[in-house]
């Protein structure tokens, strides 16, 4: 894909997300180009949160994040997004839904590539314009869910957006343990 195509990809996501999934479904992404874009989103990831430790404290020495190895933040970075497309997966197929593991695993990963560019952003704006932080990282959020719902509706074929919410809440549930499970202070 060129820069321009990818650029147009990321346009069309943010404008109308339930189009930019049916062209990602249809692009039918082999297994290989699939791990491989997996991969680079977790390499991506482990960048961009050495650079918020980096950067945060800068903002403000209140904001000591705890410095983690690199290979504990691959491994969360890991188990989270194959979490995130199992649980997705398995839920959305209980709720009616026909998404494939590759489907899922394809909007997932454009999904979370986008929120490592889009974390980056925020990073370099927080570092002009410190107090942009909360509101930048809300409307990042915002956006996340906004897009993953769309997502998760294209990928399943869902006839609502409902369902796509279920979907989301009902795999944040099952999620909670791993996620305790993966915290840097372990389960509470």
């Amino acid at each position: 894909m060129s820069s321009a195509v990818l650029l147009n990809m990321v346009i069309l996501t943010l404008r109308d997300p339930a189009e930019a999934a049916r062209r990602l479904l249809a692009m039918r992404l082999g297994a290989d180009v699939l791990w491989l874009a997996f991969f680079l989103a977790v390499i991506l990831n482990a960048m961009v949160q050495s650079a918020s430790g980096f950067v945060l404290p800068l903002i403000s020495p209140d904001v000591q994040q705890l410095a983690e190895p690199l290979s504990r933040t691959l491994f969360v970075s890991v188990a989270a997004i194959l979490i995130s497309v199992m649980t997705f997966l398995l839920v959305g197929r209980t709720l009616g839904g026909t998404g494939t593991f590759n489907d899922i695993m394809t909007l997932i990963v454009w999904l979370q590539i986008l929120q490592i560019v889009g974390q980056a952003i925020v990073l370099v704006l927080v570092a002009i314009v410190p107090f942009l932080f909360l509101p930048a990282s809300l409307a990042m959020l915002a956006l996340s869910l906004y897009i993953t719902l769309h997502f998760l509706n294209e990928a399943h074929r869902f006839a609502s957006l409902g369902k796509s919410f279920l979907v989301i809440l009902l795999s944040a549930l099952v999620a909670i343990p791993f996620v305790l499970w993966l915290s840097p202070s372990g389960p509470v």
